[in-house]
């Protein structure tokens, strides 16, 4: 289908035209007309397959530019991903004045925000969630709205966010609202905690895996040794050449660590680092500088994974994986947006073959590589599967314990009890290997007394 088939508004047909945005991918095709139709949607997509322009597109047609007051709501987890659908929108409304759109995000005064909303009374407030539910309590915002918007709805599910969207849903008391939730993912505890506030809303998918992308090549590297994981990166690196490439790596620490060595190894080339403990000028220097196409390579943490619209990207490389499954998919979701293709690179380290296997369990085709000197040969890897220490009853009634004690959910939360139930298993992990020691010495001394 193309986008002048629809009817829509002509300043969001010559934004297209100008974007060289003429057919709607699959699940634009899928949703934009349900959403016109003023219909309630839960999205789930592939990363890189236009869910910004499912809601977009729907909720600027919609808007009444002679009303003096908020009719749409977009919550975002991140200031970053709250940036760029503002920036996305902006786009469109260059090209139509008369509509008003504001950013809501923290670490931004607030007062000034204040002043801004009452007299310029926004359209379109898009935003992160506890600002937004500030501004709504203090009455700042009307609470009358026609459209609301979750994007990245598991990510604000995850990180603790259910009691601030209970509260904005309480204080909305439009009858007729619209709700549209978006995310690259979907889970059981996503589902039910989202459920209570999307009542009678449709779910609509275009994908039978998150886990599939055809645009994306997904490999293995190693060296033969494989100690050095440095090194297999050094040798990776000096047989491509990406236009731009993303490292991904699993801790700050290993970020600048990277980013110093990539420096050192390509003097003439500007290399770009992010983090989470990068200022906020800092980061919006790296994203304008991202979009100037300045660096050919970009080292970063998950940070840089979730949602945001890195454009150009052709290759990641994940120096290591991560343990939750679902951020190595939005890594590899950096590139092969939309319709173009790209490259993903694993560097192998010893320790990781559980999670390797684990993702091929779930359709992603593995091809794995020997990196010696200037050569990439297709090896297969021999992977072990470690296996996992069961746990007493006693134990498993400990971690049951410490999920069920507090209801009360409070961002954070979800870390708080992962630190718990790791010092938990860790506490059995160094008896059980005590008690293996001990075994082992009985025997030597056994074994000796008999000699």
């Amino acid at each position: 289908m193309l986008f002048n088939e629809l009817k829509l508004k002509p300043f969001i047909l010559k934004t297209l035209s100008d974007l060289k945005f003429k057919e709607l991918t699959k699940i634009q095709e899928e949703t934009i007309p349900t959403i016109l139709h003023h219909k309630s949607l839960i999205i789930t997509s592939q990363t890189g397959s236009g869910k910004t322009l499912c809601y977009l597109i729907p909720t600027l047609n919609d808007i009444e530019p002679s009303l003096r007051k908020t009719q749409t709501i977009i919550l975002l987890p991140t200031k970053e991903l709250a940036r760029q659908v503002y920036s996305k929108y902006l786009e469109f409304i260059n090209n139509e004045p008369s509509i008003r759109i504001t950013l809501l995000i923290g670490n931004n005064d607030i007062e000034k925000q204040k002043v801004s909303i009452q007299h310029k009374a926004p359209h379109i407030i898009i935003g992160t969630t506890i600002r937004i539910l500030e501004l709504l309590e203090q009455k700042i915002i009307n609470r009358d709205i026609k459209t609301i918007i979750i994007d990245e709805a598991d990510m604000l599910t995850d990180s603790g966010f259910i009691p601030h969207i209970n509260k904005i849903f309480g204080l909305i008391n439009s009858e007729s609202l619209q709700k549209i939730a978006c995310s690259a993912t979907t889970h059981e505890s996503f589902a039910n905690q989202l459920s209570k506030y999307l009542q009678n809303t449709r779910v609509v998918s275009t994908s039978k895996s998150i886990w599939a992308n055809q645009n994306v090549s997904n490999n293995i590297v190693y060296t033969s040794e494989n100690t050095d994981s440095m090194k297999t990166l050094n040798l990776l690196v000096k047989q491509i050449n990406p236009y731009f490439c993303i490292v991904f790596c699993n801790t700050k620490k290993e970020t600048i660590e990277i980013f110093q060595h990539l420096t050192s190894l390509f003097p003439e080339k500007k290399i770009g680092i992010l983090h989470k403990d990068l200022s906020t000028r800092q980061r919006k220097k790296v994203f304008n500088e991202i979009n100037t196409n300045q660096y050919q390579y970009l080292v970063s943490t998950d940070l840089g994974s979730r949602g945001i619209d890195i454009v150009g990207a052709d290759v990641v490389i994940s120096y290591g994986l991560p343990e939750d499954d679902k951020w190595f998919m939005h890594r590899i979701g950096r590139v092969g947006r939309y319709k173009d293709s790209g490259s993903s690179f694993v560097i192998y380290r010893k320790g990781i073959d559980n999670v390797i296997i684990r993702l091929t369990k779930k359709n992603i085709d593995f091809h794995y590589y020997l990196l010696k000197g200037d050569s990439m040969i297709e090896k297969p890897l021999e992977l072990r599967m470690k296996k996992k220490l069961m746990f007493d009853q006693k134990t498993n009634n400990a971690i049951k314990t410490i999920i069920n004690k507090n209801k009360r959910v409070k961002p954070g939360y979800k870390k708080k009890i992962k630190n718990e139930i790791f010092k938990i298993k860790q506490k059995i992990k160094h008896k059980f290997i005590e008690q293996k020691i001990k075994k082992n010495l009985i025997f030597n001394n056994i074994k000796n007394k008999k000699k």
